[in-house]
């Protein structure tokens, strides 16, 4: 009987207490391909936090950075189960989707306070501005374009002082088209500190129709890609470099208005020979 108990298992191995085999383990499944909503998620979100920085298209930007969140968050929960491989990717989704919604809602926020204060000086100014209205129309020699407020190449606006200083031609941009840079130099004159992008609207024309605003792959020589978005404090005075690509030889004009004054009573302006 004994003999009986200690046979060997068939197929080799050592028996278990009750007589039988243990079964075997076996190995978990790789992961298989990498997370799609990690890529669509990294493209989203880059696209959202290049949006951001625009003013009122930034409005985009905060809703590709909310979809491309989240399919981070379907992806790092894909990935972390072992499913899907590309961990990484779907992290860097993730970051870059946060950031394009935390951009957004902080350019947002600065044109509100922006707009808050425009509107709170114009009611201050309103007496002023009737007197100033009266004297004009008793002087008979000025001319229609300073009637409108138009300021040549250096004057006031809201709550800035701006000079245009220089437009020279520049490298080619991304696309390979011919740019023109123009370097403006202002003074914050708010009591908070503010960027250019959050108080001034600046413009070029070209035949009467407006340009785009450069994207360079390699900046050319005296372009500053931060000067835009740079804040100065109260009575600080700056300078500011903008690409434009030009649609041919001819000269441009340079305006700078107000950013919600749609109705250009304030102005600086100036033609330059290219």
């Amino acid at each position: 009987m004994s003999e009986f108990n200690n046979a060997p298992i068939p197929n080799g191995g050592p028996a278990a207490p009750n007589g039988m085999r243990p079964a075997p383990i076996m190995p978990s499944p790789a992961p298989q391909g990498t997370m799609v909503c990690g890529i669509v998620g990294v493209v989203f979100g880059a696209l959202g936090l290049v949006l951001s920085f625009i003013p009122i298209i930034n409005n985009i930007a905060a809703i590709f950075g909310l979809v491309g969140a989240v399919l981070a968050i379907v992806a790092i929960v894909g990935t972390f189960r072992g499913k899907k491989r590309g961990k990484a990717l779907s992290i860097v989704a993730a970051v870059l989707s946060v950031l394009a919604i935390v951009i957004t809602l902080a350019m947002q926020s600065a044109a509100s306070k922006a707009l808050d204060d425009i509107t709170g000086t114009s009611t201050s100014q309103s007496s002023s501005a009737d007197a100033d209205k009266d004297a004009k129309t008793d002087d008979s020699t000025k001319t229609d374009t300073k009637a409108k407020g138009e300021q040549d190449m250096e004057g006031d606006l809201t709550d800035m002082h701006v000079k245009i200083v220089s437009a020279v031609r520049s490298g080619n941009d991304y696309n390979n088209q011919p740019t023109v840079l123009v370097t403006y130099e202002w003074t914050n004159n708010t009591d908070k500190n503010n960027s250019f992008a959050v108080l001034a609207n600046p413009k070029v024309f070209q035949n009467g129709q407006e340009l785009d605003t450069a994207m360079y792959l390699d900046n050319p020589e005296g372009y500053d890609s931060g000067s835009y978005l740079s804040e100065l404090q109260p009575g600080a005075t700056g300078t500011v470099t903008l690409g434009y690509v030009l649609k041919d030889d001819s000269e441009i004009t340079v305006d700078v208005t107000n950013l919600l004054d749609f109705s250009d009573t304030a102005k600086v302006t100036y033609k330059f020979a290219i």
